[in-house]
């Protein structure tokens, strides 16, 4: 079997990335409303380049006029991306969150001019090896939750076995 300390570093690495993605969704400019930068920059070229015409609507009649509120969650999303897959703790829900953000920022984002699939294909595909596999369980807390976890499972706790899958 394969050490898993390469995945585990590739984990903390990935997470740091959301973690540092985070950092440009700046409230106090009303997440790029003001400036014109950041956040909605990247949703205006999304509407300007749509690849889904039903995504582009989303963005026109529920995202701008919601703006400051999908604003935080962006924000707030990103940063349990970034803290999940950093610490290890939590990484397989951490994991989906980071699949359905890439995968939302990835439909966006393909028809963008100058924008590399390959990168987007990528932000999809790192979050899928640590769901499907033990990526917490090297340098993260996960590894410290999971022989608990795994004796309140075997003793019938439905909840313990949730939350080991999660872990």
């Amino acid at each position: 079997m394969a050490p898993l300390w390469p995945l585990g570093l590739t984990r903390i690495l990935y997470g740091y990335l959301w973690w540092q993605q985070s950092g440009w969704k700046v409230p106090s400019d009303d997440f790029g409303r003001k400036s014109g930068g950041g956040l909605w920059y990247w949703v205006q070229q999304q509407i300007q380049y749509p690849t889904v015409a039903a995504h582009k609507d989303f963005l026109v009649n529920v995202m701008i006029p919601n703006w400051t509120f999908f604003g935080w969650m962006a924000l707030i999303t990103e940063t349990f991306i970034g803290v999940t897959l950093i610490l290890g703790l939590g990484t397989r829900l951490g994991s989906l969150v980071a699949i359905g953000m890439a995968a939302n920022i990835t439909i966006g984002i393909l028809s963008v001019p100058h924008e590399w699939g390959w990168t987007y294909t990528m932000l999809i595909m790192f979050p899928v090896l640590f769901l499907l596999t033990d990526a917490g369980r090297s340098f993260g807390v996960d590894a410290f939750l999971v022989p608990p976890l795994d004796r309140a499972a075997a003793g019938g706790s439905r909840l313990a076995q949730l939350i080991r899958w999660l872990v």
